[in-house]
């Protein structure tokens, strides 16, 4: 009998089944890995798992990693679709935890059944762009409250791939996004400028007013987006111009008087809302949602589309 400082242990799971070939017999293994290893069988793909999960991507993969190393045998290869390929010791050992799988996979869809309204959903976008009214225009008309929660996470634009690829976000909202492998994203439209200018100098109204005098775009987003955005500006009639960091362009933007003779600077106007935003005859940035390719929660791309068309800028989807 143990004595009453002792503490009960959790009881790990035990095969009972026949042996997979080539393993006597298998070792400790926590319910955890198994409901990894079973999710990730079913799912192809670690980053889709770890949203299965509630978890993230490097927590999942950690995971399926150290269940590999117990039972000492590689359990997954990489698809030419890049989707994870079970390897047959896995889908023997897999069929082995069959009656286990299959209660695992009937308590997740239980939960899943009881929580179909209430899944979370995790929109992401650089700290300052949660309080402009684009952004909370857009959430307003998008239908989603019927399927999920919504929560918010703060991910500055340089992480914005990593945080979709590694599960750590479902969308993510912003201005001046490139292309990235395995992600696609949904054009919200354009986003209008504010032109502030020296009171010396006439208001711009077309590009070829910018010749002969100072101008910059404020830099929004990836810095190459910003730089294929002033090229335009250049095609369409203006001369010169460069890029102004976004600290610099706040600073403008809060004192408009210190702009030095002769110059104006084009801001983004995030404050507007979702409706009526016409840029003109100047190129402009646009405002893209973006999310993990064939991600499991499959109403949400088809609502964000929905609510981008039905706000009259969104162009649908736009593969990247």
């Amino acid at each position: 009998m143990s004595s009453p400082d002792q503490k009960a242990k959790p009881k790990n799971v035990e095969a009972t089944a026949t042996p997979v070939p080539g393993v006597e017999s298998l070792p400790d293994l926590t319910f955890r890995q198994l409901e990894v290893f079973s999710v990730i069988c079913r799912e192809r793909s670690y980053a889709n798992a770890a949203l299965e999960l509630h978890s993230t991507r490097a927590n999942i993969k950690r995971v399926c990693d150290e269940f590999g190393q117990a039972v000492g045998r590689p359990l997954f290869e990489e698809g030419p679709d890049r989707n994870l390929v079970p390897t047959a010791f896995a889908a023997g050992l897999l069929a082995q935890i069959g009656p286990l799988s299959r209660a695992l996979r009937k308590l997740d869809d239980g939960v899943r059944g009881l929580h179909q309204a209430g899944r979370i959903l995790r929109f992401a976008a650089a700290g300052e762009f949660f309080r402009v009214g684009l952004f909370t225009d857009f959430l307003s008309t998008l239908q989603l409250t019927d399927l999920f929660r919504s929560c918010f996470v703060r991910i500055e634009v340089k992480r914005f791939r990593t945080a979709l690829l590694n599960a750590e976000c479902d969308v993510y909202f912003g201005i001046g996004l490139g292309a990235a492998d395995r992600l696609e994203a949904v054009d919200l439209g354009p986003v209008p400028w504010t032109i502030l200018h020296h009171p010396a100098l006439h208001l711009p109204t077309i590009p070829a007013d910018l010749a002969g005098n100072d101008w910059w775009i404020a830099a929004a987003g990836e810095p190459e987006t910003a730089t294929v955005l002033l090229e335009a500006f250049r095609q369409a009639g203006a001369k010169g111009g460069a890029v102004l960091p976004e600290s610099e362009a706040a600073a403008y933007a809060a004192d408009p008087a210190s702009l030095p003779s002769g110059t104006c600077v084009f801001l983004p106007e995030t404050t507007v809302g979702m409706r009526g935003r016409d840029p003109g005859v100047w190129p402009a940035y646009r405002l893209t949602a973006c999310l993990r390719r064939n991600h499991p929660y499959a109403e949400l791309k088809p609502r964000l589309m929905t609510a981008a068309n039905g706000n009259g800028n969104g162009h649908g989807h736009r593969p990247q």
